[in-house]
């Protein structure tokens, strides 16, 4: 790379343009943790009830729900978006068009109502507006009722964004070139401003032009070589800041715990975010328990209300099968002393795991496999005990 310094200055012996130029640097780039946190659990939580089974014997609300909500999207789409958007906003609003499909809002107008029910005016899919009000029957409507999260990612930003910034400039800092270029022994550039050009656009100064290209050598080449004038001197002082090098462990500790405190207040385990192998076992379970169970009872009653009518409910009504449903194999030693005691039938346990009574009614028949009788002669040597 060669550069031409007679071309840059005129035989002029003064460094007033020195006062003209731009500070080298680039512009420090605000880093937010608010929208990363949030969108992490959110998306975790997506993925999650994303998997669930909207069990119904409504066999076209079953379609729409399990298979195609809509022409555009798939079940599993369909809920993710939901359940992120439910998590972000707070809330989430799903409309049905004139054909059947449902649709999520992406931004309404809620009216709210005294003793009347509330309506929905100026709702917008996909950037096409609805021109009529819906009415609160008409929709289904979830909020996530969490003011803690609300508050918290609202103060995130002037918390962790803030001191994750700082470290990310000071990072960028500590292994930034630093360099002066020292004119003063010069005595060939112009001092005066640059005139405009004939079609009155600002000339670049020839000084800043040359510090330009200077510094560009040395950031974007391996190996820069470029030749001075006599008179101009470089000076590289990079080395004479000697404070610590921000550590990147110390950046992404900052991102993870900003992660952690919101996966908290959902009621996710971190170690789950993360991918820890620690208690695994635990977690999961504490996650099906008291984060995504809440989330499937929000669901299942928002449905049960708004798409099956009070007269089909016993028949039609919709139960949300998750990763909280129970494993029948886990549970298998306890299941055979509930039936084999007596206690429930077939059916009744089948129900527990979602599955349909057997369809010859056998299942609702009782069996006792051991005999149980009250103690009055006491004893195991009892003559009149009786054992299957």
């Amino acid at each position: 790379m060669n550069f031409n310094l007679f071309d840059l200055f005129t035989q002029r012996k003064d460094a007033s343009f020195a006062y003209d130029l731009d500070l080298i640097g680039g512009q420090q780039t605000q880093v937010y943790l608010k929208q990363y946190a949030l969108n992490t659990c959110a998306s975790f939580l997506a993925r999650t009830v994303s998997q669930s089974e909207f069990k119904t014997k409504n066999a076209a609300l079953y379609y729409k729900l399990n298979v195609r909500p809509n022409y555009n999207q798939t079940a599993t789409s369909f809920w993710q978006e939901l359940i992120f958007k439910l998590i972000t906003d707070n809330e989430v609003l799903v409309v049905q068009d004139d054909t059947g499909d449902l649709l999520i809002a992406d931004s309404y107008v809620h009216n709210v109502k005294a003793v009347y029910p509330d309506t929905f005016s100026g709702v917008v899919v996909n950037d096409y507006q609805f021109q009529r009000v819906f009415g609160m029957d008409d929709v289904w409507f979830i909020k996530y009722n969490n003011d803690n999260l609300t508050t918290y990612t609202n103060q995130l930003l002037s918390d962790y964004a803030n001191l994750f910034s700082r470290m990310i400039s000071f990072a960028m800092r500590n292994k930034q070139l630093r360099a002066t270029v020292d004119f003063s022994g010069v005595t060939s550039f112009d001092s005066q401003t640059p005139k405009d050009d004939t079609n009155g656009n600002k000339k670049e100064n020839p000084a800043q032009k040359f510090i330009d290209k200077l510094f560009s050598a040395f950031r974007d080449n391996d190996i820069a070589i470029v030749p001075l004038q006599k008179g101009i001197k470089y000076d590289e002082v990079s080395s004479q800041y000697s404070g610590a090098d921000q550590a990147f462990s110390d950046i992404t500790a900052a991102r993870k715990e900003a992660v952690d405190s919101v996966a908290e207040i959902l009621g996710i385990p971190p170690a789950l975010i993360h991918g820890a192998q620690a208690e695994v076992d635990q977690n999961q379970q504490g996650l099906l328990n008291f984060c995504i169970a809440p989330l499937n009872q929000k669901i299942e009653d928002e449905l049960n209300a708004k798409a099956v009518s009070q007269s089909s409910y016993d028949q039609d009504k919709v139960t949300v099968w998750g990763l909280n449903k129970p494993n029948a194999l886990n549970l298998s030693d306890a299941i055979d002393k509930l039936v084999s005691s007596g206690v429930y039938n077939r059916d009744t346990v089948r129900s527990w795991f979602g599955d349909d009574p057997i369809p010859d009614g056998s299942g609702q028949k009782y069996y006792i496999t051991k005999n149980y009788e009250e103690a009055t002669k006491g004893g195991d040597n009892d003559d009149d005990s009786n054992s299957n």
